[in-house]
């Protein structure tokens, strides 16, 4: 019994540990779906927000191509009603106008800290973001030249061309087009990612995932640590990674494309949830790993399996109480037949009150008991009957035994007396017969010998006839 409820117990584990599995799996991964969605829908509001704000300015920039004194109180402007946007520039293309410095124009409005109303004004085209880029000119910044070959508004993420130094802000790039269409500038807004990597790092669905964010050149833009963000590259990681399925994912994940991907990552098996930002050409993702995803069902298959031992436990002392208690008039009835198998009678089996066939079995051995005890009783008497019956039997046999020798030398003692007069009688008859001309005298002396031995031969025939009867 206690093979097969363990069997169905560990039948039962499984099934039920597949299935909570599979919905736990689900769940969760539902769960981080839905925080990934809410954390992209935050970031591009914001990055919305931004692009918004910043086409009433762009638009007045487009329409005033022919003044460019107007370009910095614009972005002084835009700052001013920005207080979250970090810089605001507004570049053309060089030999746009007549200026110095190479015909190359820029003015670049920003403040030093987020929410400061310290607003300064930089013209120099070389001072893209002081204390960062040094003199690189803007000319070399991919905010000015990607905007410039693709003709859409558009993000990135600002670093010179050699990919040493990265920036803290990411810029939102909107082109500058003349009326008849041709790109001729960069209207470029930065704010700080400080406000996307709140919102990036706060998608935890679990206690030890964290979100992430890549840039469309394969950097990190979020990333809970922060040495990653400024100087490692994803290809790095990919080659450090022993689980192949990690490159496809990169490969996917750079490409824009929502998914969600299981892989290996620092020797703990993980799950990614990716979805395409900014028009995919970021990605952010969210990493869990398996072991969070499944700590409720591993706490459950933990509790299952303790009260699993502890239902076995319980039934294992269950039926040893319930069969002992079942089983001890068994072992009384065992040791009954043990003593009366031995011829011992005495002692007899208690009754019971039991209705059970244990109870019927004890009744049942009670009466044979009793019946073998009466029927025992009664042989010993018959026996000892028997016996005495028999010493009589013996006794008697004895004296007929005594009688009949004595009978027998009684008869013998006869025939020995008998001898003589018959031995006489059958000389006196031979000798009358012989001498036929005996003389009367003795003819009569010898007839009245003959006539006395058959009178004592008579006699004792009586005496022996007597004596019989």
């Amino acid at each position: 019994m206690l093979l097969w409820v363990t069997l169905l117990f560990v039948a039962a584990l499984v099934v039920m540990f597949r299935f909570s599995h599979d919905v736990i799996e689900r769940e969760s991964l539902a769960k981080a779906e839905q925080m990934l969605a809410g954390t992209v829908l935050r970031v591009e509001d914001e990055m919305h927000e931004v692009e918004v704000a910043s086409r009433n300015i762009h638009w007045s920039v487009e329409r005033h191509l022919d003044s460019p004194e107007l370009m910095a109180p614009y972005c002084i402007e835009f700052l001013e009603d920005n207080p979250d946007v970090m810089g605001c520039a507004v570049v053309f293309e060089p030999g746009y106008y007549n200026k110095e410095r190479g015909g190359l124009f820029m003015n670049y409005a920003y403040r030093m800290e987020r929410g400061s109303a310290n607003i300064q004004m930089t013209d120099n085209p070389t001072a893209l973001e002081p204390g960062v880029f040094g003199k690189t000119p803007y000319v070399g910044a991919n905010w000015y030249f990607i905007p410039m070959q693709v003709g859409e508004t558009l993000w990135v993420r600002p670093h010179v061309p050699n990919d040493t130094l990265l920036s803290s802000i990411v810029t939102c790039c909107n082109p500058i087009r003349e009326k008849s269409g041709r790109v001729v500038g960069v209207f470029a807004v930065d704010i700080s990612i400080d406000k996307m990597s709140k919102a990036v790092l706060e998608s935890k669905p679990y206690p030890n995932s964290y979100g992430a964010m890549l840039g469309v050149q394969g950097t990190y833009l979020i990333h809970p640590d922060s040495t990653k963000i400024y100087h490692g590259l994803v290809s790095d990681i990919v080659k450090s990674e022993p689980d192949k399925r990690f490159g496809g994912l990169v490969e996917s994940m750079l490409a824009g494309e929502d998914g969600i991907r299981k892989v290996t990552l620092g020797g703990q098996d993980c799950y990614v949830l990716y979805q395409g930002v900014n028009n995919g050409h970021w990605s952010a993702c969210i990493v869990c790993p398996e072991s969070d995803i499944f700590y409720s069902n591993h706490r459950l298959l933990f509790y299952m399996i303790g009260i699993i031992i502890f239902g076995l436990l319980f039934i294992i002392a269950f039926c040893i109480i319930f069969i002992t208690q079942q089983l001890q008039p068994l072992g009384m009835l065992v040791k009954s037949t043990q003593r009366i198998a031995r011829g011992d009678f005495s002692e007899s089996i208690p009754p019971t009150d039991r209705q059970d066939e244990i109870g019927n079995l004890q009744e049942s051995f009670n009466t044979m008991q009793q019946s073998l005890a009466k029927n025992i009783e009664d042989s010993q008497k018959l026996s000892e009957e028997l016996q005495h019956r028999n010493e009589e039997l013996s006794a008697t046999y004895e004296h007929v035994r005594e009688a009949d020798r004595i009978k027998t030398n009684f008869i013998h003692q006869m025939a020995d007396k008998m001898i003589p007069p018959a031995l006489f009688l059958d000389t006196a008859v031979d000798n009358m017969r012989k001498n036929p001309r005996m003389k009367p005298a003795a003819f009569r002396q010898l007839s009245d010998q003959a006539m006395q031995s058959i009178r004592t031969i008579t006699t004792l025939i009586d005496q022996m006839f007597a004596e019989q009867h």
